[in-house]
């Protein structure tokens, strides 16, 4: 008899071990998990901050809410981890496309000229929709950019893991975070 109970024991003890890491794989960043990070991106060559921010959430395990590489370095990750990741531009917002800036005559735009950094919509020559940064404003011109802001930079970014939750079941089938509106 006290052989089977230290047996019970032994057994016991295994199946407290295995809710052990059960738990620990929850607090993980796996996939379906909803992932909140704050962020911060310089450009490589420069060491210039480019963006930086506190409440970035995301919908882990390839729904396109992160780049692929930075997908791969969160895999198994905690709260409070730091995570750092450089990205090419292939990796990340791709190549810059000269074809993608274009100049208009100033008198497009009505009423006073729009200053740069400004987003506006327009149309494509293939006709779909596309939004444009306004790069420079001449007397005469305005130049719009289709690029991202960052196209054609190799990027570094460092998170911070701030909060892990399960997704839910609409935001899977959505895919997407519902950022901060279910926590």
């Amino acid at each position: 008899d006290a052989g089977k109970n230290s047996l019970r024991e032994n057994n016991m003890d295994m199946q407290v071990d295995n809710l052990l890491i059960m738990n620990d794989y929850r607090d993980c960043v796996v996939q379906d998990k909803v992932v909140r990070l704050c962020f911060r991106v310089t450009e490589a060559a420069t060491g210039k901050l480019l963006q930086y921010g506190d409440d970035l959430t995301y919908l882990h395990g390839g729904y396109g809410g992160a780049f692929r590489k930075v997908e791969q370095a969160m895999e198994g990750g905690k709260i409070g981890d730091r995570i750092e990741v450089s990205l090419t531009p292939d990796e990340g917002y791709g190549e810059h496309d000269p074809q993608l800036v274009m100049s208009l005559p100033l008198e497009h735009f009505e009423g006073d000229a729009p200053e740069p950094g400004t987003l506006v919509e327009g149309e494509c020559p293939d006709g779909q929709s596309q939004v444009f940064t306004v790069a420079n404003v001449s007397s005469h011109d305005v130049i719009l950019d289709g690029n991202h802001p960052f196209a054609g930079k190799v990027l570094d970014f460092q998170f911070e893991i701030v909060e892990i939750r399960d997704s839910m079941e609409a935001e899977r089938t959505a895919g997407f975070a519902f950022d901060g509106m279910h926590r």
